[in-house]
C-alpha cells in the first residue's frame, strides 16, 4: 500500500485506523523506499500488507518507484504470499510519466523481481519448506485508469519476460553456456515466434567472410565460435532494415595471453551479457509486435589462452579491410564487435545500429553501476536513447566521442591499435575503435560493463545478471516509426 510523504518531514503520515494500530511505535513517514511489513489477523482479507513510502509527490523518479515496488513484491514473496496485489500510486509522477507508463514500468520490474537463478541448488529435503512461489500478481489501478493502464501493463510484462530470458542466459556458467549453447537457446525462442528467422555462421563461414578479428579471439578453442543472426520482420511488406542490435558474446573471458587476475575471474561468464541482451531484445520486439524490421547479431566466442591464441603484437585484418595492431589480448570484445558491426552493416545496411557490450572497466570507474556509458556522434540518436533509458530505468550517460580521440588509437604499423593510451579515456578509446567498423550510418555504442550484473540485489532484482539493455533497446525501438523517422 503506497503512501506519499508530507512536505513537512516532521509530520507523520496519516494512516488508516487499522494500520495505525498495527504500526504502533514504529516511525513511518513514507520516506523514499521506506517499508513496514504488517502481519494481519485472519479475516482481514490479506495475510500481509506492506506500507510503502514514496517520498514527496513530484520528487521521486519513476524508475526509483518501480524499484521500491519490486522490492516490496520480493518481501511479500519471501513471506510466502502466493497472491500479491500492488496498489498503484494513482497520480502522474511527472509530465513524462502518467499512471499508464508508471504501471507498465512497475509491471516489468515486478516480473523481473520474480526471477531467480537457482536451478543448480539442491531441492529441499522432505519436511523443509519449498521455494516461495507467487501464483498470481495483480496491479490495482483506479477504475478511471483501467482502460489506459491495461495495455501498458501488458507491454511491461512482455518486456520483463524478455529481460528474464536474457538473464537466464547471462547466469549460466561457461561450462554450460558455450557459443553453441547460446545458439540453441535462441533457436528454441525463435521456433515459438513466426516473425523471427535465425541463421548462424560457424568457423568455415567466418573464414569465408574474412572475419579474422573475431576468429583471432576464438583461436582454436574447443568452444567453436558462432555468429548468431536473428531476423525479425515486423513489417514484412517493406524492404530493408530499420535497425540492427549487435551484442558482444564472449561466453568466458580469461583475458587470453594477457591473462586476467584470478580475483573475480568467475564473473567473466557475464562477458556475454551484450549478446544476451540483443537476443532478448529481438524476442521482445516479436512479442510486442513492433512494426519494424530489426536484425539482431551476437558474436559468440571464448577467449582462452592456448598454443593457437593470438598474441600481443599480432596484426589482424578485419572483414572490412581495417588492419588492427593487437597490444592486449584482453581487449578482445572490441575485436569481436569489429567484425560483427562491419559484417552487419555490409550484409543488412540497417538505417541505424546499436551495440551492447560489457566492454571496459573504465566505464565502471567513470560511472559506477548507476548508469551505462553511451557514445555516439549522432545527437538525435543520443537523445532518443537517453529518453528510452529514463523510461525503463536503465539510465545512460553520454560520454564524448570527439574526432580527436581517434588519434589516440592510431597505429604506426597498422590502421589502428586495439587499446588507447594507458590510463586515459579507456571507454572512449574503445568506442573510437568501434567507429571504424560501424560505417557512416547512425550508430551508438552502449557500455554495460558495470550495469549488466552484480553480486547484490538491485532495485528489487536478484543478484546475478540484470538483463540490462533489453528494455532499453525495446523502448528505443518502440519510438521509431516504420518509415524510419522517430515519433
Amino acid at each position: 500500500m503506497p503512501f506519499w510523504a508530507n512536505a513537512d518531514a516532521k509530520k507523520k503520515v496519516e494512516l488508516p485506523a487499522w494500520a495505525a494500530g498495527l504500526v504502533g511505535a514504529q516511525e513511518f513517514r513514507a520516506s523514499p523506499g521506506q517499508m513496514v511489513l504488517l502481519r494481519m489477523t485472519p479475516g482481514q482479507g490479506a495475510s500481509r500488507i506492506i506500507l510503502l513510502g514514496l517520498g514527496e509527490p513530484g520528487k521521486s523518479r519513476a524508475y526509483a518507484l518501480a524499484g521500491w515496488y519490486a522490492t516490496a513484491f520480493g518481501a511479500l514473496k519471501n513471506a510466502r504470499c502466493k497472491k500479491i496485489g500492488l496498489l498503484m500510486p494513482g497520480i502522474d509522477v511527472s509530465e513524462s510519466f502518467n499512471a499508464a507508463s508508471l504501471s507498465g514500468l512497475i509491471a516489468s520490474q515486478a516480473v523481473m523481481a520474480d526471477y531467480s537463478f537457482d536451478k543448480y541448488k539442491p531441492r529441499p529435503e522432505e519436511g523443509e519448506p519449498e521455494k516461495p512461489q507467487v501464483e498470481r500478481l495483480v496491479l490495482v489501478v483506479s477504475p478511471a485508469d483501467t482502460a489506459l493502464c491495461l495495455p501498458s501493463i501488458q507491454r511491461g510484462v512482455l518486456m520483463g519476460q524478455a529481460a528474464n530470458f536474457a538473464r537466464s542466459m547471462q547466469n549460466e556458467p561457461a561450462n554450460v553456456a558455450t557459443p553453441a549453447w547460446v545458439v540453441e537457446q535462441a533457436q528454441e525462442m525463435a521456433k515459438k515466434r513466426k516473425s523471427i528467422k535465425l541463421r548462424t555462421l560457424g568457423r568455415p563461414e567466418l573464414k569465408r567472410e574474412k572475419m579474422n578479428a573475431m576468429l583471432a579471439v576464438a583461436g582454436e578453442a574447443a568452444a567453436e565460435p558462432k555468429l548468431l543472426v536473428l531476423e525479425y520482420r515486423g513489417a514484412p511488406s517493406r524492404k530493408g532494415w530499420d535497425a540492427a542490435v549487435v551484442g558482444k558474446g564472449v561466453t568466458f573471458d580469461s583475458g587470453g595471453i594477457s591473462i586476467k587476475p584470478a580475483q573475480k575471474m568467475d564473473e567473466m561468464k557475464y562477458d556475454k551479457s551484450g549478446a544476451c541482451a540483443a537476443i532478448g531484445a529481438l524476442m521482445g520486439a516479436a512479442d510486442l509486435q513492433l512494426p519494424l524490421n530489426v536484425v539482431g547479431v551476437a558474436g559468440l566466442v571464448e577467449n582462452m589462452p592456448d598454443a593457437q591464441s593470438y598474441r600481443p603484437g599480432d596484426i589482424l585484418t578485419a572483414c572490412n579491410g581495417t588492419t588492427i595492431e593487437v597490444l592486449n589480448t584482453d581487449a578482445e570484445g572490441r575485436l569481436v564487435l569489429a567484425d560483427a558491426l562491419a559484417w552487419t552493416g555490409r550484409e543488412y545496411e540497417p538505417a541505424r545500429m546499436v551495440d551492447l557490450a560489457t566492454l571496459t572497466g573504465a566505464c565502471a570507474v567513470a560511472l559506477g553501476d548507476l548508469a551505462s556509458g553511451l557514445l555516439t556522434r549522432d545527437d538525435g540518436m543520443a537523445e532518443a536513447l537517453v529518453s528510452a533509458g529514463e523510461a525503463c530505468g536503465e539510465r545512460l550517460w553520454r560520454l564524448p566521442l570527439w574526432p580527436e580521440y581517434d588519434e589516440k588509437i592510431k597505429s604506426e604499423i597498422a590502421t589502428i591499435r586495439n587499446i588507447g593510451e594507458p590510463g586515459q579515456a579507456g571507454t572512449i578509446s574503445a568506442a573510437s575503435f568501434l567507429r571504424y567498423f560501424a560505417g557512416e550510418r547512425a550508430w551508438a555504442h552502449i557500455d554495460i560493463a558495470a550495469t549488466s550484473d552484480g553480486t547484490k540485489p538491485k532495485s528489487g532484482l536478484a543478484p546475478g545478471g540484470y538483463g540490462t539493455g533489453v528494455r532499453l533497446v525495446l523502448e528505443y525501438l518502440s519510438a521509431i516509426r516504420p518509415e524510419g523517422k522517430r515519433k
